[in-house]
């Protein structure tokens, strides 16, 4: 099996090739051969991974955050090929679901014996994918005002995410949308919604409390409308994972469609790509990526 090191240059604080050349030592040291890819543009990674994946069966190193992450497997969907998630970036929010351990030593070790396991995919309209969480409205709008502080030094992503949290706030608004899905259909304005296939975003963020990244649904948490005094209410509660009872919020485990339809575009974050869009349709796609999950058990002290 090839293995290949895929860095984002600029992931964790510009040390990304750093990172990636210590991973290479540690391969090296057990014998196994890598080559490092240095992501050049966005989207560089999505067409590299493709055309390896296509051609032969590749470990994937992915170095850098939940970015860096989604083109990877946005590349080998569907195929032979696998992923370790190693995290080096702003927001390392599918490894924290799916390591054990932060450190880049412990990660690779563990990884030798390891053999990879399947996990589901978001399909979002005709050609892109999520590997963690879609999230529509005010805390996608909070995903683009972190790029503000992106750059802020000795600040960690939590305080980041807090800081963009405080700024979008003044903005205080809410969106008039569409929900489709196969359990329901809701038209209102909505302060925010987060489709989710994986646990954690924003730092560490959580929801839909019981989303699992392999269990073939997707989870939805609908916010409905709200105003400034009730996002400030909402949002310690949103971070501590205690709205689920709040009667502005509306949470569903067991869908696997949903559409968002809209006159007037709204932000929609990607795994942390912001994007503005009037129309999306999102479908869990079943087993359709290899990871290496890292297990406290396993680990070669």
């Amino acid at each position: 099996m090839k293995h290949i090191i895929m860095v984002n240059p600029v992931s964790g604080r510009k040390n990304g090739y750093k990172h990636a050349e210590i991973v290479q030592k540690l391969l090296k040291k057990y014998n196994i051969e890598s080559k490092i890819f240095c992501s050049e543009y966005s989207g560089h990674m999505r067409k590299v991974s493709y055309d390896i994946s296509h051609n032969e069966k590749t470990r994937f190193y992915s170095i850098g955050g939940d970015g860096t992450l989604n083109e990877i497997v946005s590349g080998i969907v569907n195929t032979d090929s696998e992923i370790v998630v190693l995290p080096c970036g702003t927001g390392n929010d599918f490894a924290r679901y799916i390591n054990y351990y932060n450190s880049l030593r412990k990660i690779i070790l563990t990884s030798l014996d390891t053999k990879s396991s399947k996990f589901d995919v978001i399909k979002l309209n005709r050609d892109k994918y999520c590997i963690n969480i879609l999230n529509a409205g005010f805390d996608a709008l909070i995903a683009y005002n972190m790029n503000k502080f992106r750059w802020v030094p000795l600040v960690s992503g939590t305080t980041k995410y807090n800081l963009a949290i405080i700024y979008t706030l003044f903005f205080n608004k809410n969106y008039r949308l569409r929900i489709h899905t196969n359990e329901f259909t809701k038209k209102d304005k909505f302060t925010l919604i987060a489709i989710s296939n994986g646990k954690y975003y924003g730092g560490g963020v959580v929801p839909s409390p019981n989303s699992k990244p392999d269990d073939g649904n997707l989870s939805i948490c609908a916010v409905s409308s709200t105003s400034l005094l009730q996002k400030l209410i909402l949002l310690p509660k949103y971070k501590k994972c205690k709205h689920e009872y709040l009667k502005q919020v509306n949470i569903s485990d067991t869908t696997n469609y949903v559409s968002i339809v809209s006159n007037k575009k709204f932000p929609l974050s990607i795994d942390g790509e912001i994007i503005y869009t009037n129309k999306i349709k999102a479908q869990i796609l079943k087993n359709a990526v290899n990871i290496v999950k890292i297990e406290k058990d396993k680990v070669n002290e």
